[in-house]
Order: structure tokens, then sequence, then C-alpha cells
């Protein structure tokens, strides 16, 4: 009688623990995407802004719709992308 009740307890924890490490993952994950989100963004502003060949005006203008625009879609894409990453192979 010990060993089941020892077994069904052994089972529980390593379900909440799996669960745990899942949650973490998501949670790293989604941290990653907005750091590297972050570091892209300044970037991305740079590259228009330089490349853009306006006057400064515009030039920060045209920088600022783009890094706006870009900034959501490479989130779900980089996010999309980590999680791909972290799925374990199909076999």
């Amino acid at each position: 009688m010990g060993e089941i009740f020892h077994l069904v307890l052994m089972r529980r924890r390593f379900r909440h623990g799996a669960l745990t490490m899942r949650l973490r993952s998501h949670v790293r994950s989604a941290v990653k995407t907005a750091s590297w989100r972050a570091f892209a963004a300044v970037d991305t502003f740079g590259l228009v802004w330089l490349f853009s060949g306006h006057d400064t005006t515009h030039a920060i203008a045209a920088a600022g719709a783009v890094v706006g625009v870009e900034a959501i879609t490479k989130s779900f894409l980089y996010f999309a992308h980590e999680r791909l990453w972290e799925a374990p192979l199909l076999r």
C-alpha cells in the first residue's frame, strides 16, 4: 500500500515539475523576445534613418514607422521560432 501511495505522489510531482518547466520555458522565450526586439529596434531605426535619404524630420518619421510595425510582427515571428526550437522532435 505504501508503494502505491509513493508512486502516485511521485507521478503528481513529476507532472507538476514538467508543467513548471514548460511555463518557465514560455516565460523565458517571451523575455528573450522582448530583449531582442529592443536591440533590433534600435538597429532598424538607425539603418532606416541612415538609408532613407530624406531630411532629418522625414527620416525620423520613416524610421519610427518602420520600427513600430516591424517590432510587432517580428516579435511574434521570433517567439514562434523560439518555441519551435524548444518543441520536442516528432518521431
